[in-house]
């Protein structure tokens, strides 16, 4: 039978008023629920090679999570000026992956929220000297979660070369023989230093400074103690006994050109964290590496922790979410996956950055892939402290770093450095 266009029209109108009234009363699924974010910003842009890392575990944490809450990540960096008005914008509360010191900072001033309730037990997966970096006057600003170690890494060719068994170097004696060695029978340098106004000579030289016996302040963080016997033998020797078998440029040099001269073979050691590793793998291996960690030579080596805080003015009901997300970030499983590590797509390979911190992590690495990068899970029981209080960061950039260059070109004595570094260092923390 034939319709007429009228009945037609009237046919298809209604077959669309009943579709439009089943969409309006269908149920959201659950999972396509909008949920309200809660940032997290971290010191990488969020589309980089790390910032899809962290996004991969983030997004874990989210699957796992019926809340109406979701973790959105931020990309971001140091800049405490973005850090500072990030912490008091009301609308838009955080959690950070902070430097721990500048959770020291941002805890002295009372902008971070204080993790002591629900966290202070949690202190038994850290290293003592780990888990106090976030802690000011007893109060608790950050949880440790990805960081360093910095070791000692060798190119074992040039090592076979000058008959260099790196198995016998057990101190810095012995570490002096084998650059000796290096430099007599290769064509390399032994090894590579920093001397640069930068700040990879603050950390460099203090790992000497803390093996020798020295500090830089006093525990309560009022005094500078550096203008000591030892720290002068530690700089010295640095200086004169390893700066013999060095390369020639070490005094501009930052750890950006070590490692360039270490890939291209120019010297056999290098001090760097594990991305010092990972760039000679990315760089398809030209040479295989060794690694030994500084405590077994008798310094102490630079750790570098970030750390998980909050902000102050984190809503309760969102305090309950983010404390979950901290917990999962501490937690074994995401551990793991930070050594895992960042996706190169030109290798179409992963590569770690950072290692996890909790201290029981290297017996769930042991059999695993990435136990060759187990050395650089040591010295976090006793490490060098590059920052030991917020106010050292100050001495560093104007006194400590500028310092040191002067002295390693000989513009200035070691006892005058020391010297200057304790009155002024004292001004500042006094202020």
């Amino acid at each position: 039978m034939n319709l007429s266009i009228y009945n037609l029209k009237l046919i298809l109108s209604s077959i669309l008023l009943a579709m439009m009234l089943t969409a309006c009363t269908s149920p959201i699924p659950k999972s396509e629920a909008v949920k309200t974010p809660i940032y997290f910003r971290i010191t990488w842009t969020d589309y980089s090679g790390r910032g899809n890392a962290i996004r991969e575990i983030v997004d874990v944490f989210n699957q796992t999570h019926n809340a109406p809450y979701e973790i959105t990540l931020v990309g971001g960096d140091e800049d405490m000026n973005a850090i500072g008005a990030s912490l008091i914008d009301k609308n838009k509360p955080m959690i950070y992956a902070l430097p721990y010191r500048l959770v020291k900072y941002y805890g002295e001033n009372g902008d971070l929220f204080d993790l002591s309730a629900d966290f202070s037990t949690e202190s038994t997966h850290f290293y003592p000297e780990i888990w106090k970096l976030g802690v000011v006057e007893d109060n608790l600003y950050g949880i440790p979660w990805v960081g360093h170690s910095i070791c000692l890494i060798y190119n074992k060719t040039l090592l076979k070369q000058a008959g260099v068994d790196p198995k016998k170097i057990q101190s810095l004696d012995t570490l002096l023989s084998a650059l000796e060695n290096i430099q007599t029978k290769t064509l390399a340098y032994g090894i590579g230093l920093v001397g640069a106004n930068h700040n990879d000579v603050s950390w460099m030289v203090n790992q000497f400074i803390s093996a020798y016996g020295a500090k830089l302040v006093d525990d309560a963080g009022q005094k500078v103690l550096i203008n000591d016997p030892n720290a002068e033998e530690a700089i010295l020797f640095y200086k004169n006994n390893l700066g013999a078998y060095a390369q020639p440029s070490w005094r501009e040099d930052t750890g950006v050109e070590v490692m360039n001269h270490f890939r291209a073979s120019k010297i056999a050691f290098e001090f760097q964290g594990i991305w010092g590793a990972t760039d000679i793998d990315k760089n398809d291996n030209p040479f295989e590496i060794g690694i030994l960690p500084l405590d077994d030579i008798g310094l102490k080596p630079e750790v570098g922790p970030i750390l998980l805080s909050v902000s102050k003015n984190m809503p309760d009901d969102m305090k309950i979410i983010s404390n979950q997300f901290i917990q999962f970030m501490i937690s074994t499983e995401a551990q793991e996956m930070v050594f895992k590590g960042e996706y190169s797509p030109e290798h179409d390979a992963y590569y770690p950055f950072r290692v996890p911190m909790r201290k029981d992590i290297a017996e769930a690495m042991t059999s695993t892939e990435y136990s060759k990068y187990l050395s650089f899970l040591s010295g976090f029981d006793d490490p060098s402290i590059d920052v030991p209080v917020s106010k050292w960061q100050i001495i560093k950039e104007q006194l400590y770093q500028p310092g040191l260059h002067k002295v390693f070109n000989s513009e200035m004595t070691v006892q005058d450095f020391l010297t200057e570094v304790e009155a002024s260092g004292n001004i500042i923390l006094n202020e």
